[in-house]
C-alpha cells in the first residue's frame, strides 16, 4: 500500500497503539482554539506487540474499533504513530537540490546516513533551510522498519478506518506539550520530554520549540513488573499488581528500604535515570561548553510508568533537575468541557502523544531540527 507522507497535514482521530494500552483522542478546533471531544484508553491485548511491530493485527483492530464505538467516535480516518530504537530522526545534510529531484533519490541518499537496509525501510524527509552560500541544505530526516509502519497501517485498515499517515511520537509529544501549551515556557527554554511506556522509555529533547534529540531506553514499566515478577514467583499480571500497590501505598521518594518490591525496583530506575543523564549530555556535547540553549530547564514525564506515585520528586532528586509529570489539557488550550474530569485526571499523562496525533491537521509544522 502507498503510505502518505509521514509529514502530511491531513488527519482526524489520533490512535496511539502501545504495548500496554491502546489509545484514542478526538480533538476539534473552535473559534477559540480547540476542544477535546473524545478520549478512550483500552488495553492492548496480551502480547500483540513485538519490538515495535503488531505481531496480532486482527485483535489490536478489534479493540480499537470497540474502543472507539464505545467512545462515540464517528472517525473515517485515523493518524497512528510509532517509535523506538529502530526509529531513525535525524538532521542531515545533502547536496543542495530541488525536493522533487531529492524525492528521486532519497533512498540512496539516505544509505549514506543510515546502516539498515532500504529496501526494508519506509524512508521520509523534510527539507529544512538552505543557506544561500553553501552548496548544501539541511534535511529532516526520517527511516523507520516497514514492518513496523506496515503493521500499523493494517490495524487501522483492519479496524475500519482510513490510515492518513504514520506520524513520529516525539514529534506528536512537541505538538501537545510545547507548541500547545498554556504558556510559551517551553518555547524559549531547553526541556526534555520523557515518554514512560510500558516497554521502553523515549528520551526527547527541545529547544526553544525546535526538536532536538530522541533516544530510546529499552527501560520501562514492564521492566519494573518482571523484576517483580522474577523475585515473588508471581503472574505478570499478579506482578503489574504488586508494582502499582507498591507506588500507590508510598511515594517512591520516600519509600521503605525493607520494601522487597522496591529493592528490584529501585536498580532499574536508577539506571534508566542514569541513561537519561547520558542523553543530556550527549545532547549537551554538541554544543561549546558554557553554551546557554544546552541546559536542561526542565523535564516533563509522561506515560503510564510517569503516573507512579512519586515519580517526580525521585528525579528530580536523582537528575538535580526539575521534573513534572504533563498534565496534557490543564497545561494547554485545549478544552476538557466534554470529558469527565475523573477521566482526564486518571489519564491524563498516558493521552500525551494522542492529543499530538489528533492535533496535527489544525496546528502549523513544528520546526523539527535534530542533532
Amino acid at each position: 500500500m502507498v503510505l502518505n507522507s509521514l509529514f502530511s497535514k491531513e488527519t482526524t482521530v489520533g490512535i496511539d497503539i502501545g504495548s500496554s494500552c491502546i489509545k484514542a483522542v478526538e480533538i476539534e478546533p473552535t473559534a477559540r482554539g480547540w476542544e477535546l471531544t473524545n478520549a478512550a484508553v483500552t488495553p492492548t491485548p496480551s502480547e500483540a506487540i513485538k519490538e515495535g511491530v503488531v505481531i496480532n493485527i486482527v485483535d489490536v483492530a478489534h479493540e480499537v474499533r470497540s474502543l472507539l464505538k464505545e467512545a462515540g467516535i464517528r472517525a473515517t480516518g485515523a493518524i497512528c504513530a510509532i517509535s523506538g530504537s529502530q526509529v531513525i530522526v535525524r538532521q542531515v545534510q545533502f547536496p543542495k537540490m530541488p525536493e522533487a529531484v531529492l524525492r528521486k533519490s532519497i533512498k540512496y541518499e539516505a544509505s549514506k546516513h543510515i546502516s539498515s537496509s532500504m529496501e526494508d525501510s519506509v524512508v521520509e524527509f523534510e527539507i529544512m533551510d538552505q543557506p544561500e552560500d553553501s552548496n548544501e541544505m539541511n534535511v529532516m530526516l526520517v527511516a523507520a522498519p516497514r514492518e513496523m509502519v506496515d503493521s500499523r497501517v493494517k490495524v487501522i485498515e483492519t479496524a475500519g478506518l482510513e490510515p492518513l499517515m504514520v506520524d513520529i511520537e516525539a514529534f506528536s509529544l512537541i505538538r501537545a506539550l510545547v507548541e500547545l501549551a498554556a504558556s510559551d515556557e517551553y518555547l524559549h527554554k531547553t526541556v526534555a520530554l520523557i515518554d514512560m511506556g510500558a516497554s521502553h522509555t523515549d528520551v526527547n529533547i527541545v529547544s526553544r520549540g525546535e526538536f532536538a534529540l530522541t533516544r530510546n531506553i529499552p527501560i520501562a514499566g514492564n521492566s519494573f513488573t518482571n523484576a517483580i515478577k522474577s523475585l515473588t514467583g508471581a503472574s505478570f499480571e499478579e506482578a503489574e499488581t504488586m508494582k502499582l500497590q507498591m507506588a500507590n501505598d508510598q511515594p517512591l521518594d520516600a519509600m521503605d528500604d525493607d520494601n522487597r518490591n522496591w529493592k528490584v525496583v529501585q536498580p532499574l530506575l536508577d539506571e534508566l535515570i542514569r541513561e537519561v543523564r547520558r542523553s543530556i549530555h550527549f545532547y549537551q556535547s554538541q554544543f561549546p561548553e558554557g553554551d546557554a540553549d544546552t541546559m536542561v530547564s526542565k523535564v516533563v514525564l509522561t506515560g503510564g510508568t510517569a503516573r507512579m506515585l512519586g515519580m517526580e520528586a525521585y528525579m528530580t532528586s536523582k537528575l538535580g533537575t526539575s521534573t513534572v509529570v504533563a498534565d496534557v489539557f490543564k497545561q494547554t488550550a485545549i478544552s476538557t468541557q466534554r470529558i469527565p474530569e475523573s477521566f482526564i485526571r486518571e489519564h491524563g499523562p498516558v493521552l500525551a502523544v494522542g492529543t499530538g496525533l489528533a492535533l496535527k491537521d489544525s496546528m502549523p509544522e513544528i520546526k523539527k531540527n535534530a542533532a
